[in-house]
């Protein structure tokens, strides 16, 4: 089945790669900095159910790359002579949308009209205007593709994080590359609002450690459900040192530090990287830690090369922007020598 998703601007490399763990066969068909069409062997209801997605839809058909007007006229005449609607389950009610290169755009009312009555008589429901309840039938056109898709809007949207936190959606992601396992013990040493560790209590764990060096102070409002969870340690300790933290007792970091931007450091960028690395280095399991690092692209250089001699391997680093800022998620797990090293 093919399918279109929407996602925030600058996550593409880290959204493809969750789809391919989440879903089956997904194959990439086109992309750019905030949209994927895709076609993959899983069910619609899985893929409206990722939530690191913006928008998702089913593609239920496509004409060649015209005005929103002639397209929508094209895909009336297609509702009204192709089974195109059907499997697509009950509906009752509902209402179409059109959007171009990301912006929503107005239709004609003879042709909006027109799209609605072969809807309408293909499925037998009636027109919501106002949305809420009821299917949405999407009319979309993005500038790298060279045909109109016409779709169905799948039951999806990304979850708002706390003021000032990670968003929900990059939480997931970034957890989703640390590979979890329900054995887990997860630790994210710079927690802040807790976003990434919130992410991962949504699969099967043994532990997580939420720790932060300012959490009690006014500015880190800690998410109401990590105080609440079972099997979550709070922490307030310096990354640097984990004082209460066994050596070689984690199974996966996945943090966001201090970038150096806008974060007062005690000492210089590079000294607090490597300082950084050998404390990851002493918690995480000899053997199967893994670690994932959200960092500024222009330290990204620095933070590489401390992987190996933390004895770790970096096996991927995707490029993103967070907020508009260019960034790097390093992604990797303890080399095969580690053990030895030890």
């Amino acid at each position: 089945m093919r399918y279109f998703a929407q996602y925030r601007a600058g996550l593409g490399e880290l959204v493809i790669d969750s789809l391919r763990r989440d879903l089956a066969g997904v194959q990439v068909i086109s992309s750019d900095d905030s949209s994927l069409l895709f076609d993959s062997r899983s069910d619609r209801a899985k893929v409206g159910g990722l939530g690191y997605l913006k928008n998702a839809f089913t593609v239920l058909g496509s004409v060649p790359r015209s005005t929103p007007q002639k397209a929508a006229e094209r895909f009336a005449e297609q509702v009204q002579t192709t089974p195109m609607l059907r499997g697509q389950g009950r509906v009752t009610s509902f209402r179409t949308m059109v959007s171009v290169d990301g912006k929503l755009v107005g239709l004609p009312r003879p042709a909006k009209l027109r799209l609605e009555s072969a809807i309408g008589k293909a499925t037998g429901a009636r027109v919501n205007a106002r949305g809420g309840a009821g299917a949405e039938y999407w009319v979309i056109g993005r500038r790298d593709l060279s045909s109109m898709l016409f779709c169905q809007r799948l039951t999806s949207g990304v979850k708002q994080g706390a003021a000032g936190s990670l968003g929900a959606d990059l939480a997931t992601l970034l957890v989703k590359a640390s590979e979890p396992a329900p054995d887990d013990v997860f630790l994210d040493p710079f927690a802040g609002s807790g976003a990434i560790v919130s992410a991962r209590m949504a699969s099967a764990y043994r532990r997580l450690i939420y720790s932060d060096l300012a959490a009690g102070e006014p500015q880190v409002q800690i998410l109401p459900e990590l105080r609440r969870g079972k099997r979550v340690t709070l922490l307030t300790e310096d990354a640097l040192e984990l004082p209460s933290v066994p050596t070689g007792s984690v199974s996966a970091i996945v943090t966001d530090p201090p970038w150096g931007e806008y974060d007062e450091l005690d000492v210089d960028l590079s000294t607090f990287a490597r300082q950084m690395m050998q404390s990851f280095d002493r918690v995480l399991d000899p053997e199967r830690g893994r670690l994932v690092l959200l960092v500024s692209r222009r330290v990204a250089d620095v933070t590489a090369r401390l992987w190996k001699t933390a004895g770790l391997e970096l096996a991927q680093s995707h490029e993103l922007l967070v907020n508009g800022h260019p960034a790097s998620a390093q992604v990797g797990a303890r080399s095969r020598r580690t053990g030895d090293r030890r």
